[in-house]
């Protein structure tokens, strides 16, 4: 008497002989795709870092403390120009700020006439936003990457997400997320994502592509 064959049972040895999808095979050609797509978005801000000089632009910046049902807000200014030069003044409520040139930075609470000057390692708020400026202005890929995990989040926001490498800098950071703008000449906006969940996000406002900056503005 013959057996009856179970309609399954040729699937099974299909599967068995020629294996099953492979998953990962599939990871390999989503992190290929990954790589191509951030090949891309790194050529597009390289373009537009060649023909940047001078970058400013206004800013808002919201706190997000866990303590507080309302964030800390404030707004300002800020400029920036090659290789090494960064503005950065808070306005409201209450006027501070600070300069950096190079590893150098001169800080202000108050009045900007009376300076404390630092390193920039003393500051670590101010070496973050620091090196996201200067990197991304002079699309430095090879530093970011020595210290990032980058990846790119989302290509119709044109949105990026850090995550830092650094036992330092990892001590008071989580990740960072970059929104450049729709042509990948300026950021729009930065977040600052810190351990127990507080988070700090500037907003880019009214940025201006090489303007003429007043020759004081960095100091001696």
């Amino acid at each position: 008497m013959l057996l009856k064959t179970c309609p399954c049972l040729g699937l099974v040895f299909f599967f068995l002989l020629y294996g099953l999808p492979s998953e990962p095979a599939a990871e390999m050609k989503s992190e290929q795709r990954a790589k191509e797509i951030k090949s891309q978005t790194f050529s597009l801000i390289a373009a537009g870092a060649s023909t940047l000089q001078t970058l400013s632009s206004d800013f808002s910046q919201e706190k997000h403390l866990s303590m507080l049902k309302e964030p800390l807000i404030s707004s300002g200014k800020f400029a920036y120009e090659k290789p090494d030069r960064l503005y950065w003044e808070i306005i409201k409520p209450s006027p501070a700020g600070f300069v950096v040139q190079g590893d150098k930075v001169k800080r202000w609470s108050s009045d900007p006439r009376v300076t404390e000057t630092l390193e920039i390692d003393q500051e670590p708020m101010a070496r973050a936003i620091v090196e996201q400026v200067f990197a991304w202005a002079k699309a430095d890929f090879p530093r970011l990457e020595k210290r990032y995990r980058i990846t790119v989040m989302d290509e119709t926001s044109s949105l990026l997400k850090l995550i830092p490498l650094s036992s330092q800098e990892k001590k008071f950071l989580t990740h960072i997320t970059i929104a450049f703008s729709e042509d990948w000449t300026h950021v729009r906006s930065v977040e600052l994502h810190e351990k127990g969940g507080d988070f700090t996000r500037f907003r880019f406002l009214n940025t201006l592509l090489n303007p003429s900056l007043p020759k004081d503005l960095f100091g001696k």
